[in-house]
Parts: structure tokens; sequence; C-alpha cells
């Protein structure tokens, strides 16, 4: 078996073991059990319970980033591919097998992964962000594209541990309208 294959059993048994029994409960012998590998095997992969925690979490931060992008690329307008990305990204947390049990039963334990500032989850979705506003509006720059990208990140995961009656799409498009004219102004025709 391939290196890239034991780590991606010993990842996909971390989570279906979070889901199965929280954080809190999560053992590198029910990991291993569950991946039918050694317990040495798994501290050698990831290091300790915290560094399966960290590795189990940025895999499901990657796909969920994957999605937000694949989500943007059909659309040639800051709006529209801003409401793509962010439809993807609360689709993909209202999905998630884990983050709605994590969020009833140990918000303790995950929330400093979402709303950390430089947490990995943040971080990781700014990036996109940054990107879409690179991409869509090259004159905003630095400090200014930063702190927008920064914004539209929190408020977007602020939804998603926290979600809204509104549905998914009609949320996505009203979010992007207000990150792209903001409040009061007029949206105009168009995507942009």
């Amino acid at each position: 078996m391939s290196t890239e294959d034991t780590r991606r059993r010993i990842l996909d048994a971390a989570l279906t073991i979070m889901s199965r029994y929280g954080l809190a409960r999560l053992s590198l012998e029910d990991v291993a059990r569950e991946a039918k590998v050694s317990r040495q095997t798994v501290y050698r992969y990831v290091g300790s319970r915290e560094g399966l925690i960290t590795a189990t979490i940025l895999r499901e931060e990657e796909a969920f980033l994957a999605r937000m992008r694949a989500a943007t690329t059909e659309h040639h307008e800051l709006r529209p591919a801003l409401g793509a990305a962010i439809a993807a990204a609360l689709t993909s947390a209202r999905e998630h097998p884990l983050l709605d049990r994590l969020l009833e039963t140990e918000p303790e334990a995950l929330l400093p992964f979402l709303t950390d500032g430089s947490g990995p989850v943040l971080s990781a979705a700014r990036t996109v962000v940054v990107e879409l506003f690179a991409d869509h509006v090259p004159d905003l720059t630095g400090t200014a594209r930063d702190i927008a990208a920064d914004a539209a990140t929190r408020l977007v995961v602020s939804y998603a541990i926290s979600p809204s009656a509104v549905g998914v799409d009609e949320l996505a498009a009203q979010l992007a309208a207000l990150m792209v004219h903001g409040v009061g102004a007029p949206a105009r025709a168009g995507g942009r």
C-alpha cells in the first residue's frame, strides 16, 4: 500500500471516528483499528492526537476550498462568482457529516479552527476570496483587499456555523451583493 493510500485511510478513519464519537473521545487506537493499521503507523503519519485532528480538518478544508474554486469558474464577473463561492461554502458546511455534530456537542473544540483569524479554515478560505478579488477587481490591492477578503470570509463562516432560515442560493446572492455593492448602494445591472 502506498504512503498516500495509508494516509488517506487514516484520515478517512479519523473522520469516521470523529463523526461517531466526537473529538473528546477520539483515540489513536480507535482510528488505527478503523483504518486497519497499527497505532504506531498512525503516530508515524500524524504525530499525535492533535496532529490527527489538524490533518483531518486540513484535508476536509482542502476539499471544501476546491468546491468553492470550482463553483466560480463559469462566472466572469465578481458578484456571481462570489455568490457561487458562498453558496458552495454554505452547502458544503451544511452537508458535512461532522460539522453539525461538533457544533452541537463540542463547539469549544471546533470553534477555534473556524473562528481564529490565523487558524487553518479562515486563512485558507480567505485565500480563495483574495483570488476572486484579484481576478475580478485588480485595482483592489494590499490592505484594502486583505480586509475585504477577511470580512467576507468571516461573514460566510458565521453563516456556516449559525445557518440562516433563508435558502442557501438566496442568501449567497444577497451576501455577494452586499459585499460587492455595500449597504444602501443600488445593485448595478449585470454581475459587477
